[in-house]
């Protein structure tokens, strides 16, 4: 069973609509995925249509944006229940919160003489969780810069003139959020933050598990990001954080790379257990 559990669309920064990445995800001959979209559980319910149409499995995530400190992770939620009303409401405060943070991106932009109006990246995240990438690709579109990798490499990169920080929420509230929704949680790509001093913290807070299997992560990190799962008693997942085209830090396909069917089935298992304990 080819397992993929961290896929995008464009309800977050992905460039795949829903109906498009579960083509994707046929093509790659993939079972079992989750679309884990930044901080909006908005495609789940049509991937989830076309899902069961082909016969595949979806399992509700999302990917929730969190500070530790003042370094920024990704908490991957699986299992959530994506009615839920408290998920719904801190929701709508995030999105709120980005669309803020945009116009005072876009203040600092004008201020360099980069003229782009709001409407216009919104559109690009066809009105639901804008971030930095939308606002790259117009910069892009409009010629400001030629690749979206020099717009933040100018401009919106932490550090470059543009950039602004997130309002913050902490791993915690991300973790305990997920946790009332009915989900796991995950730490996404620790590689990627080399912060492993975090991982305490973060279990004391209640992770549940911990992405081993990313495109990012080399044999090498896997092997030892499994050894931290183990020690610290956590699950695992893995995923190939596609975004519907080869670019940096993302999968180049669906399934590259999977997670082992046996750990998929932990989490299934620890799904149930935890459900059926807070059912008693």
């Amino acid at each position: 069973m080819r397992i993929d559990l961290h896929l995008h669309t464009t309800a977050s920064d992905g460039l795949l609509p829903p109906t498009a990445l579960v083509e994707a995800v046929r093509a790659a001959d993939l079972q079992v995925f989750s679309v884990t979209d930044h901080d909006t559980v908005d495609a789940l319910e049509e991937v989830e249509a076309d899902a069961r149409r082909f016969g595949l499995r979806l399992i509700p995530g999302i990917e929730l944006s969190a500070m530790w400190r003042k370094v920024e992770f990704h908490i991957l939620g699986y299992f959530v229940d994506p009615g839920d009303a408290a998920l719904l409401a801190f929701l709508r405060a995030r999105r709120e919160a980005r669309r803020t943070r945009l116009r005072v991106m876009l203040n600092r932009l004008r201020g360099l003489g980069i003229v782009v109006e709001a409407e216009e990246v919104l559109a690009r995240a066809q009105d639901g969780n804008v971030g930095r990438p939308h606002l790259a690709r117009v910069l892009v579109h409009r010629g400001f810069v030629a690749s979206t990798d020099e717009a933040f490499d100018r401009y919106l990169a932490e550090g470059k003139p543009a950039y602004v920080p997130r309002p913050e929420v902490t791993v915690a509230d991300a973790i305990r959020v997920i946790h009332e929704a009915g989900g796991l949680a995950s730490l996404a790509h620790p590689g990627l933050h080399n912060r492993d001093e975090a991982i305490p913290e973060l279990v004391a807070a209640g992770l549940d598990a911990i992405e081993v299997y990313h495109v990012n992560h080399s044999p090498g990190l896997a092997t030892h990001y499994r050894r931290v799962a183990a020690e610290r008693g956590l699950l695992v997942t893995g995923g190939s954080d596609f975004h519907g085209a080869a670019a940096q830090g993302h999968g180049p396909a669906p399934g590259l790379p999977c997670l082992p069917e046996a750990e998929f089935h932990r989490l299934v298992a620890a799904t149930e257990a935890r459900r059926a304990a807070m059912r008693h």
